[in-house]
Protein backbone atom coordinates (compact mmCIF):
# COMPACT_ATOMS: atom_id res chain seq x y z
CA UNK A 1 0.00 0.00 0.00
CA UNK A 2 1.51 3.45 -0.99
CA UNK A 3 0.43 6.34 1.05
CA UNK A 4 -0.70 9.68 -0.13
CA UNK A 5 1.92 12.29 0.07
CA UNK A 6 1.56 14.34 3.06
CA UNK A 7 -1.79 12.88 4.36
CA UNK A 8 -0.48 9.88 6.65
CA UNK A 9 -3.10 7.59 4.87
CA UNK A 10 -2.63 4.98 1.75
CA UNK A 11 -5.42 5.68 -0.75
CA UNK A 12 -6.52 2.80 -3.28
CA UNK A 13 -5.39 2.24 -6.54
CA UNK A 14 -9.11 3.54 -8.33
CA UNK A 15 -8.82 6.34 -6.23
CA UNK A 16 -5.53 7.26 -7.55
CA UNK A 17 -6.58 7.15 -11.26
CA UNK A 18 -10.18 9.12 -10.00
CA UNK A 19 -7.60 11.94 -8.53
CA UNK A 20 -5.30 11.97 -11.78
CA UNK A 21 -8.01 12.24 -14.11
CA UNK A 22 -9.40 15.51 -11.76
CA UNK A 23 -6.72 16.95 -12.46
CA UNK A 24 -6.25 16.95 -16.24
CA UNK A 25 -9.93 18.41 -16.62
CA UNK A 26 -8.99 21.02 -14.10
CA UNK A 27 -5.62 21.36 -16.74
CA UNK A 28 -7.76 21.36 -20.01
CA UNK A 29 -10.53 24.03 -18.40
CA UNK A 30 -8.19 26.70 -17.67
CA UNK A 31 -6.25 26.41 -20.84
CA UNK A 32 -9.71 26.72 -22.69
CA UNK A 33 -10.37 29.62 -20.79
CA UNK A 34 -6.99 31.31 -21.24
CA UNK A 35 -7.61 31.36 -25.55
CA UNK A 36 -11.05 32.64 -25.27
CA UNK A 37 -9.49 35.76 -22.79
CA UNK A 38 -6.99 35.85 -25.32
CA UNK A 39 -9.49 36.22 -28.24
CA UNK A 40 -11.26 38.25 -26.60
CA UNK A 41 -8.31 40.80 -26.48
CA UNK A 42 -6.78 40.41 -29.96
CA UNK A 43 -10.35 40.96 -31.08
CA UNK A 44 -10.71 44.21 -28.82
CA UNK A 45 -7.32 45.46 -29.76
CA UNK A 46 -8.22 45.00 -33.55
CA UNK A 47 -11.78 46.33 -33.59
CA UNK A 48 -12.47 50.50 -34.27
CA UNK A 49 -13.16 52.56 -32.24
CA UNK A 50 -16.72 52.55 -30.96
CA UNK A 51 -18.98 55.62 -32.85
CA UNK A 52 -16.54 55.65 -35.74
CA UNK A 53 -18.19 55.87 -38.71
CA UNK A 54 -21.54 55.89 -37.21
CA UNK A 55 -24.18 59.52 -37.67
CA UNK A 56 -24.74 60.45 -33.79
CA UNK A 57 -28.64 61.39 -32.89
CA UNK A 58 -28.80 64.80 -33.56
CA UNK A 59 -30.78 66.87 -30.60
CA UNK A 60 -33.64 69.25 -30.61
CA UNK A 61 -33.20 72.91 -29.66
CA UNK A 62 -35.06 74.10 -26.14
CA UNK A 63 -37.40 76.59 -25.97
CA UNK A 64 -38.12 78.97 -23.08
CA UNK A 65 -40.63 81.12 -22.89
CA UNK A 66 -39.76 84.23 -21.36
CA UNK A 67 -42.13 87.13 -19.67
CA UNK A 68 -44.01 89.58 -21.62
CA UNK A 69 -42.64 93.21 -21.57
CA UNK A 70 -44.00 97.14 -21.39
CA UNK A 71 -47.30 95.97 -22.26
CA UNK A 72 -49.26 99.20 -23.50
CA UNK A 73 -52.70 99.70 -25.02
CA UNK A 74 -51.97 97.79 -28.45
CA UNK A 75 -48.24 96.83 -28.02
CA UNK A 76 -46.11 94.28 -26.13
CA UNK A 77 -42.30 92.87 -25.67
CA UNK A 78 -42.10 89.44 -26.18
CA UNK A 79 -38.70 88.04 -24.79
CA UNK A 80 -37.47 83.99 -24.74
CA UNK A 81 -34.16 82.15 -25.11
CA UNK A 82 -33.32 79.09 -27.29
CA UNK A 83 -30.66 76.53 -26.83
CA UNK A 84 -29.40 75.41 -30.17
CA UNK A 85 -27.90 71.98 -28.70
CA UNK A 86 -25.25 72.38 -31.94
CA UNK A 87 -27.78 72.30 -34.54
CA UNK A 88 -28.55 75.96 -37.18
CA UNK A 89 -31.64 77.11 -35.33
CA UNK A 90 -34.55 79.35 -36.26
CA UNK A 91 -37.05 80.05 -33.94
CA UNK A 92 -40.67 82.53 -33.32
CA UNK A 93 -43.48 83.84 -31.55
CA UNK A 94 -47.13 82.15 -31.53
CA UNK A 95 -49.94 84.30 -30.01
CA UNK A 96 -53.21 85.26 -30.47
CA UNK A 97 -56.61 85.29 -27.78
CA UNK A 98 -56.47 81.59 -26.63
CA UNK A 99 -53.97 78.67 -26.43
CA UNK A 100 -55.11 77.59 -30.51
CA UNK A 101 -52.79 81.31 -31.04
CA UNK A 102 -53.30 82.01 -34.84
CA UNK A 103 -50.46 84.94 -34.91
CA UNK A 104 -46.95 84.28 -35.39
CA UNK A 105 -44.33 86.75 -35.36
CA UNK A 106 -41.33 86.57 -38.62
CA UNK A 107 -38.65 83.60 -37.59
CA UNK A 108 -35.17 84.22 -35.81
CA UNK A 109 -31.98 83.07 -36.75
CA UNK A 110 -30.39 81.61 -33.40
CA UNK A 111 -27.39 79.82 -34.73
CA UNK A 112 -25.79 76.45 -33.68
CA UNK A 113 -24.19 76.95 -30.33
CA UNK A 114 -24.67 74.81 -27.27
CA UNK A 115 -25.55 77.46 -24.88
CA UNK A 116 -29.03 79.55 -24.37
CA UNK A 117 -29.49 82.41 -26.81
CA UNK A 118 -32.04 85.50 -25.64
CA UNK A 119 -34.28 86.22 -28.39
CA UNK A 120 -36.99 89.21 -28.18
CA UNK A 121 -40.31 90.36 -30.64
CA UNK A 122 -42.44 93.61 -30.43
CA UNK A 123 -46.07 92.98 -31.25
CA UNK A 124 -48.06 95.83 -32.65
CA UNK A 125 -51.49 96.16 -33.44
CA UNK A 126 -53.52 94.48 -30.43
CA UNK A 127 -56.48 95.09 -29.18
CA UNK A 128 -56.50 97.33 -25.87
CA UNK A 129 -57.66 95.30 -22.53
CA UNK A 130 -57.30 91.42 -23.94
CA UNK A 131 -55.34 88.99 -22.60
CA UNK A 132 -53.70 87.14 -25.22
CA UNK A 133 -51.51 83.82 -24.56
CA UNK A 134 -48.20 83.50 -26.38
CA UNK A 135 -44.87 80.74 -26.32
CA UNK A 136 -41.81 80.16 -27.99
CA UNK A 137 -41.07 78.23 -30.53
CA UNK A 138 -38.08 76.59 -32.05
CA UNK A 139 -36.92 74.40 -34.85
CA UNK A 140 -33.43 72.64 -36.63
CA UNK A 141 -33.11 68.85 -37.73
CA UNK A 142 -33.27 68.07 -34.64
CA UNK A 143 -37.05 68.82 -34.10
CA UNK A 144 -39.55 71.58 -32.81
CA UNK A 145 -40.01 72.09 -29.90
CA UNK A 146 -42.73 74.45 -28.18
CA UNK A 147 -41.76 76.87 -25.22
CA UNK A 148 -44.51 76.88 -22.12
CA UNK A 149 -47.68 78.80 -22.90
CA UNK A 150 -47.65 82.64 -20.86
CA UNK A 151 -50.00 84.76 -21.03
CA UNK A 152 -50.10 88.75 -20.85
CA UNK A 153 -53.32 91.31 -20.63
CA UNK A 154 -52.87 95.06 -22.64
CA UNK A 155 -53.40 98.22 -21.02
CA UNK A 156 -57.52 99.69 -21.11
CA UNK A 157 -57.70 102.86 -22.89
CA UNK A 158 -59.60 104.96 -20.86
CA UNK A 159 -63.50 106.07 -21.15
CA UNK A 160 -63.42 109.35 -22.59
CA UNK A 161 -66.60 111.14 -23.97
CA UNK A 162 -65.93 113.83 -27.01
CA UNK A 163 -68.00 116.25 -27.53
CA UNK A 164 -68.76 118.97 -30.33
CA UNK A 165 -66.62 122.19 -29.87
CA UNK A 166 -69.03 124.34 -31.25
CA UNK A 167 -71.37 126.79 -29.38
CA UNK A 168 -75.03 125.66 -28.74
CA UNK A 169 -78.31 127.80 -28.92
CA UNK A 170 -81.62 126.66 -28.95
CA UNK A 171 -85.00 128.21 -29.45
CA UNK A 172 -87.53 128.27 -25.90
CA UNK A 173 -89.93 125.40 -26.02
CA UNK A 174 -87.98 123.99 -28.66
CA UNK A 175 -85.89 120.23 -28.88
CA UNK A 176 -82.03 119.56 -28.46
CA UNK A 177 -80.27 117.27 -29.63
CA UNK A 178 -76.52 116.22 -27.68
CA UNK A 179 -74.34 114.05 -30.00
CA UNK A 180 -71.24 112.53 -29.29
CA UNK A 181 -68.67 109.92 -28.68
CA UNK A 182 -67.69 107.56 -26.18
CA UNK A 183 -64.35 106.55 -27.10
CA UNK A 184 -61.46 104.29 -25.06
CA UNK A 185 -62.01 100.76 -24.30
CA UNK A 186 -66.02 99.12 -24.11
CA UNK A 187 -67.13 102.27 -25.14
CA UNK A 188 -69.18 100.47 -27.65
CA UNK A 189 -72.60 99.45 -26.18
CA UNK A 190 -72.40 100.94 -22.82
CA UNK A 191 -75.54 102.49 -21.40
CA UNK A 192 -75.59 106.87 -20.69
CA UNK A 193 -78.06 109.28 -19.69
CA UNK A 194 -78.06 112.80 -19.95
CA UNK A 195 -77.88 115.07 -17.08
CA UNK A 196 -79.02 118.95 -16.76
CA UNK A 197 -78.17 122.06 -14.47
CA UNK A 198 -80.97 125.21 -15.03
CA UNK A 199 -79.69 128.49 -15.03
CA UNK A 200 -77.61 129.47 -13.37
CA UNK A 201 -76.25 126.63 -13.05
CA UNK A 202 -76.45 126.74 -8.77
CA UNK A 203 -78.72 123.02 -8.33
CA UNK A 204 -76.31 120.73 -9.52
CA UNK A 205 -76.72 117.97 -12.35
CA UNK A 206 -79.94 115.47 -12.68
CA UNK A 207 -80.67 112.96 -15.28
CA UNK A 208 -83.47 114.08 -18.15
CA UNK A 209 -84.75 110.93 -19.99
CA UNK A 210 -84.31 107.02 -20.40
CA UNK A 211 -80.26 105.71 -20.96
CA UNK A 212 -79.56 104.76 -24.34
CA UNK A 213 -76.65 102.36 -25.38
CA UNK A 214 -73.79 103.86 -27.55
CA UNK A 215 -73.66 102.17 -30.93
CA UNK A 216 -70.27 99.66 -32.30
CA UNK A 217 -68.41 102.79 -32.80
CA UNK A 218 -69.49 104.74 -28.94
CA UNK A 219 -71.60 107.11 -30.90
CA UNK A 220 -74.84 108.45 -29.29
CA UNK A 221 -77.66 110.73 -29.13
CA UNK A 222 -79.54 112.01 -26.44
CA UNK A 223 -82.51 114.86 -26.71
CA UNK A 224 -84.44 117.24 -24.21
CA UNK A 225 -88.10 117.68 -25.27
CA UNK A 226 -88.20 121.31 -24.57
CA UNK A 227 -86.17 123.79 -23.54
CA UNK A 228 -87.14 126.11 -21.18
CA UNK A 229 -84.19 128.07 -20.17
CA UNK A 230 -80.70 128.44 -20.56
CA UNK A 231 -78.59 124.96 -19.73
CA UNK A 232 -75.79 123.09 -19.24
CA UNK A 233 -75.96 119.48 -20.33
CA UNK A 234 -73.60 116.92 -19.82
CA UNK A 235 -73.03 113.02 -19.99
CA UNK A 236 -72.24 110.00 -17.57
CA UNK A 237 -72.26 106.36 -17.93
CA UNK A 238 -74.87 104.41 -16.35
CA UNK A 239 -72.39 102.24 -13.72
CA UNK A 240 -71.70 102.65 -9.66
CA UNK A 241 -67.93 104.67 -10.64
CA UNK A 242 -69.75 106.94 -13.88
CA UNK A 243 -67.92 108.71 -16.05
CA UNK A 244 -68.34 112.25 -16.93
CA UNK A 245 -68.54 114.34 -19.90
CA UNK A 246 -67.21 118.05 -20.04
CA UNK A 247 -70.59 120.13 -19.24
CA UNK A 248 -72.17 122.11 -22.53
CA UNK A 249 -73.77 125.23 -22.22
CA UNK A 250 -77.10 125.65 -24.54
CA UNK A 251 -78.35 129.51 -24.12
CA UNK A 252 -81.89 129.84 -25.09
CA UNK A 253 -82.87 132.47 -27.06
CA UNK A 254 -86.96 133.58 -26.48
CA UNK A 255 -89.01 132.66 -29.55
CA UNK A 256 -90.15 135.52 -31.44
CA UNK A 257 -92.49 135.65 -34.53
CA UNK A 258 -93.59 137.79 -36.94
CA UNK A 259 -95.96 138.38 -39.39
CA UNK A 260 -97.18 141.71 -41.82
CA UNK A 261 -100.06 143.42 -43.57
CA UNK A 262 -100.03 146.55 -45.64
CA UNK A 263 -102.34 149.31 -44.03
CA UNK A 264 -103.17 153.08 -45.28
CA UNK A 265 -99.67 154.04 -43.01
CA UNK A 266 -97.23 151.28 -44.40
CA UNK A 267 -96.67 147.95 -43.22
CA UNK A 268 -97.83 146.91 -39.88
CA UNK A 269 -95.34 144.79 -38.26
CA UNK A 270 -96.39 142.49 -35.50
CA UNK A 271 -95.30 139.04 -33.49
CA UNK A 272 -95.10 137.25 -30.26
CA UNK A 273 -91.99 136.77 -27.72
CA UNK A 274 -92.38 134.08 -25.74
CA UNK A 275 -92.03 133.43 -22.79
CA UNK A 276 -92.86 136.97 -22.41
CA UNK A 277 -89.99 139.92 -22.03
CA UNK A 278 -92.03 142.74 -21.35
CA UNK A 279 -89.66 145.98 -22.00
CA UNK A 280 -87.34 144.21 -24.04
CA UNK A 281 -86.39 145.97 -27.47
CA UNK A 282 -87.38 145.11 -30.48
CA UNK A 283 -85.79 145.77 -33.91
CA UNK A 284 -86.79 145.18 -37.44
CA UNK A 285 -83.96 144.41 -40.13
CA UNK A 286 -83.43 144.34 -43.06
CA UNK A 287 -81.35 140.99 -44.22
CA UNK A 288 -79.12 141.68 -46.95
CA UNK A 289 -76.90 138.02 -47.90
CA UNK A 290 -73.45 138.29 -47.30
CA UNK A 291 -73.21 141.68 -45.17
CA UNK A 292 -74.46 142.61 -41.50
CA UNK A 293 -78.17 143.45 -41.18
CA UNK A 294 -79.91 147.05 -41.67
CA UNK A 295 -82.45 148.23 -39.03
CA UNK A 296 -85.33 149.45 -40.33
CA UNK A 297 -87.26 150.58 -36.91
CA UNK A 298 -87.92 149.27 -33.44
CA UNK A 299 -90.50 149.48 -30.78
CA UNK A 300 -90.49 148.03 -27.45
CA UNK A 301 -92.40 144.26 -26.41
CA UNK A 302 -95.72 145.12 -24.61
CA UNK A 303 -98.01 142.60 -22.02
CA UNK A 304 -99.79 139.90 -24.07
CA UNK A 305 -101.54 137.06 -22.39
CA UNK A 306 -100.17 134.39 -20.45
CA UNK A 307 -96.49 133.63 -21.05
CA UNK A 308 -96.86 135.23 -24.37
CA UNK A 309 -95.69 139.01 -24.53
CA UNK A 310 -96.65 141.10 -28.06
CA UNK A 311 -94.98 143.89 -30.05
CA UNK A 312 -96.39 146.18 -32.72
CA UNK A 313 -95.23 148.66 -35.43
CA UNK A 314 -96.00 150.28 -38.80
CA UNK A 315 -93.08 151.07 -41.32
CA UNK A 316 -92.22 152.53 -44.25
CA UNK A 317 -90.24 149.83 -46.60
CA UNK A 318 -87.94 151.43 -49.01
CA UNK A 319 -86.28 148.66 -49.53
CA UNK A 320 -87.77 145.41 -50.32
CA UNK A 321 -86.34 142.17 -49.63
CA UNK A 322 -86.26 140.09 -46.22
CA UNK A 323 -86.36 141.17 -43.22
CA UNK A 324 -87.06 140.42 -39.29
CA UNK A 325 -87.69 141.39 -35.71
CA UNK A 326 -85.28 140.67 -33.54
CA UNK A 327 -86.02 140.72 -29.95
CA UNK A 328 -82.97 142.21 -27.34
CA UNK A 329 -83.05 140.39 -24.04
CA UNK A 330 -80.42 140.66 -21.27
CA UNK A 331 -77.99 137.32 -21.15
CA UNK A 332 -79.38 134.92 -18.59
CA UNK A 333 -82.01 132.71 -18.42
CA UNK A 334 -82.52 133.80 -22.06
CA UNK A 335 -80.41 135.21 -25.16
CA UNK A 336 -81.72 137.52 -27.93
CA UNK A 337 -84.08 135.28 -30.39
CA UNK A 338 -85.13 136.58 -34.05
CA UNK A 339 -88.45 135.54 -35.62
CA UNK A 340 -87.76 133.71 -39.15
CA UNK A 341 -87.69 136.34 -41.89
CA UNK A 342 -90.64 137.71 -43.73
CA UNK A 343 -90.83 139.18 -47.67
CA UNK A 344 -91.18 142.70 -47.82
CA UNK A 345 -91.56 144.98 -50.87
CA UNK A 346 -90.72 148.44 -50.61
CA UNK A 347 -93.94 151.07 -49.99
CA UNK A 348 -95.22 152.51 -53.22
CA UNK A 349 -94.15 156.49 -53.60
CA UNK A 350 -97.42 157.45 -54.53
CA UNK A 351 -99.91 158.52 -51.63
CA UNK A 352 -102.60 156.39 -50.89
CA UNK A 353 -101.72 153.19 -52.19
CA UNK A 354 -99.50 150.89 -50.12
CA UNK A 355 -98.56 147.32 -51.18
CA UNK A 356 -96.94 144.82 -48.96
CA UNK A 357 -96.14 140.86 -50.76
CA UNK A 358 -95.07 137.94 -48.01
Amino acid sequence: MRRARGRGRTLPPGHRRDLADGRRSALARGRRRAALAGALLAGAALAPPLGAGATPALRAPRATTGVALHAGETTVGLQGAVNPHGQETTCWFQFGATTAYGGQTPTAAVGAGTVAVKVDQALTGLLPGTTYHYRLVATSAGGTVDGQDHTFTTRRIPLKFVLPKAAKTGTFGSSFTLSGTLSGTGGAGRQVVLQSSAFPYLGGFADVGAPVSTNAEGGFSLRVPSLAQSVELRVRTVEPAPTYSPAVTVRVAVAVTLRARASAQGDLLSGTVTPAAVGAPVVFQWMRAGRPPVKLASTVVRRGGGHTARFVATVSVRHGGWYRALVKVDGGRFVPGASRPVLLRATPRVRGTHRRHR
